[in-house]
């Protein structure tokens, strides 16, 4: 039987992995977008399977959101556009993951503000307002840049909003 195994992320990786009867490791590198090729009996292939799955490797065919990296198939190659949809999914399930980090800091920033107000006997008034931007690397850097604000908004206090209320 014919094990594929495909990197679907943008580093290179190192498969290692153990053979039934062989305690010593093998051990491959993988560079990014690449595949390779593991030949072995039906016992063999299942038993590098099992020993991977529980880290993420995940079926081509099965592939989707928690999605880490790792893919495989049975019997015949994954063809290019396989790659590039885990490569995709893999991008966006780290942009969710940055995200969701960015929330957390904020949160636990604005909690240690409000504390620290309450120990000096003051209130907080609004939740605080995280805004994270991607800096020109140079002067003629005219790429898009990242640029994300993040307001925590507190029970019993109405989130401010953008800028000034308009006139009627």
């Amino acid at each position: 039987m014919k094990l594929y195994v495909a990197n679907c992320s943008k580093q290179e990786f190192h498969f290692t992995y153990m053979l039934l009867e062989n305690p010593r490791p093998f051990a491959h590198h993988i560079r990014a977008g690449a595949q390779m090729l593991i030949n072995g009996s039906n016992d063999e292939i299942d038993h590098i399977i099992k020993q991977h799955e529980i880290y993420g490797m995940t079926e081509i065919g099965k592939i989707g959101r928690g999605f880490g990296g790792l893919a495989y198939s049975l019997g015949k190659p994954i063809s290019i556009d396989g790659i590039e949809h885990g490569l995709e999914l893999r991008d966006q399930e780290m942009i969710d993951r940055a995200l969701e980090a960015r929330k957390v800091t904020a949160v636990a920033a604005d909690q240690i503000l409000s504390n620290k107000a309450q120990e000096m006997g003051l209130k907080q008034k609004a939740g605080l307002e995280v805004e994270v931007l991607e800096e020109k690397k140079n002067a003629g850097d005219n790429e898009p840049k990242f640029e994300q604000t993040i307001e925590v908004v507190r029970e019993g206090i109405t989130p401010k909003g953008r800028g000034r209320p308009r006139k009627h």
